[in-house]
């Protein structure tokens, strides 16, 4: 079994604070300016996103990471871009991450 690759991206705690986010999300690429990282899945998305996987997240005192496939990861430049990331204000475990 080949192991898949990842690349991580950090977030502030302060964002999901007092959020009890689960170790394993769901990742939908909805555009080619942002994703959504949620906890169950979205009705919405599940019919319109680019694209869906799942996510690894390590929540610490004072960042959560999310583990990020490196197709994922790539295809928004991660590694080059800035993005900002969001919270949903009716479902605080949902991560808007906009490039």
């Amino acid at each position: 079994m080949q192991k898949l690759e990842t690349r991580t991206i950090e977030i502030d705690s302060k964002v999901t604070e007092g959020v009890k986010l689960p170790a394993s999300m769901i990742l939908y690429a909805v555009a080619v300016d942002h994703f959504v990282i949620t906890a169950k899945p979205l009705k919405n998305l599940e019919a319109t996103a680019l694209a869906k996987t799942r996510v690894a997240v390590a929540a610490g005192e004072d960042k959560v990471v999310i583990k990020l496939g490196t197709k994922i990861y790539g295809f928004y430049h991660l590694d080059e871009n800035d993005y900002t990331v969001m919270v949903s204000e009716k479902d605080p475990a949902t991560i808007v991450v906009t490039i």
